[in-house]
């Protein structure tokens, strides 16, 4: 038996890196994963690493409808003969986000009518969206966080199971000696998409020179890219100053080289990186979103998504006070509820009731 998930893009990012943790567990590995990619990247590379077998095949585009009613049973048909032999094992077929359900449901028709569990990943999407990509099309849905899975069980009549991310236990890294003030260097932790919130942090960070003009400012690397909102910002004269990093690979291991590190997004339906920066052992502020809203942190820690006034004011408070945070305990947290074992064995039943349905 083998399962075969589909993913798009091959990037470095929260739907990809879930993935390759996901299968490289011992629930999924034991039933010969393979996955599906549109072209060689950081995914590809991972799954090499871990010994996961993969395929790279050019998607098509499902967006145009023409391609969703004339070219996607074409492309299945050549997908099926690149895969070969592997497609005779292949029991059922996993949409790795919303976007990815169209190619998924192709697949499995052209496979032979294989059931379809598709992961609704994207904390903005719609019901506009979730019509579009046929998502209640698949015979059994999995969503990405709470908020979300209420707003989909408004969409469809089918039952929706929650699918919560995993951490590997090498991931769970000791914590850094924490410095008896706050650094002069930070990293600010998402992209430079709208929704994770960079300008912000930048205008918070404003608001704060403005208040204190005895802060000398800090040094800001952002993992992410340069905008028209951004450089907006940044024309005005600041103290601080920004570096812009891009993608960076090895997360774990740079965000380490921080002693300080923020995440101010506005919608997460999980919200990996900031659990990622804390599990590295480094200091994070992050926003009240995704599962964060649900973990015990302290309240100097974190603000409310999208408010600059009260991020304005955590700023300060950790500037002036640098209160400890115990890095240890949420670990702890962390571990008890998101291991990649819970997240994998909640994902192996439904895999296991749609083989056995059929």
């Amino acid at each position: 038996m083998s399962v075969l998930f589909v993913q798009n893009r091959p990037i470095r990012a929260g739907a990809q890196t879930s993935l390759a943790r996901l299968v490289d567990s011992e629930p999924i590995r034991s039933i010969d994963p393979v996955v599906l990619l549109n072209s060689n990247g950081w995914l590809s590379d991972q799954l090499s690493r871990q010994g996961t077998s993969f395929s790279v095949f050019p998607f098509k585009s499902s967006r145009a409808l023409s391609t969703r009613i004339f070219g996607l049973s074409t492309w299945a048909r050549k997908v099926a003969v690149s895969l070969g032999e592997t497609c005779a094992s292949i029991q059922c077929v996993v949409a790795n986000d919303h976007q990815e359900c169209p190619l998924a449901i192709a697949l499995a028709k052209e496979l032979g009518d294989l059931p379809v569990l598709s992961v609704l990943r994207t904390p903005g999407m719609t019901k506009r969206d979730f019509e579009k990509y046929d998502c209640d099309v698949s015979q059994s849905l999995m969503v990405v966080g709470r908020e979300l899975q209420e707003r989909t069980n408004e969409w469809t009549s089918k039952s929706i199971a929650l699918f919560e991310e995993g951490f590997e236990e090498a991931e769970f890294q000791p914590w850094k000696p924490v410095p008896q003030s706050c650094p002069t260097r930070l990293l600010l932790i998402g992209s430079e998409a709208p929704r994770k919130g960079f300008t912000d942090f930048i205008e918070a960070l404003q608001a704060f020179e403005r208040q204190r003009p005895d802060f000398p400012g800090w040094t800001c690397d952002l993992t992410g890219s340069r905008t028209d909102a951004i450089d907006a910002l940044l024309a005005k004269p600041m103290r601080s100053q920004f570096h812009f990093l891009g993608r960076i690979e090895g997360f774990p291991a740079r965000v380490r080289e921080y002693d300080f590190a923020i995440h101010p997004s506005r919608a997460e339906t999980f919200g990996m990186a900031p659990i990622e920066a804390i599990l590295a052992g480094t200091p994070t502020l992050l926003s009240s979103t995704g599962v964060a809203a649900e973990l015990s942190l302290p309240s100097s820690w974190t603000f409310p998504p999208g408010n600059i006034a009260s991020l304005t004011e955590r700023l300060e408070f950790l500037w002036e006070s640098w209160p400890p945070i115990d890095i240890a305990a949420i670990q702890s947290q962390i571990r008890a509820r998101f291991h990649i074992n819970h997240t994998a064995s909640a994902v192996r039943t439904q895999l296991d009731l749609l083989i056995n349905r059929r």
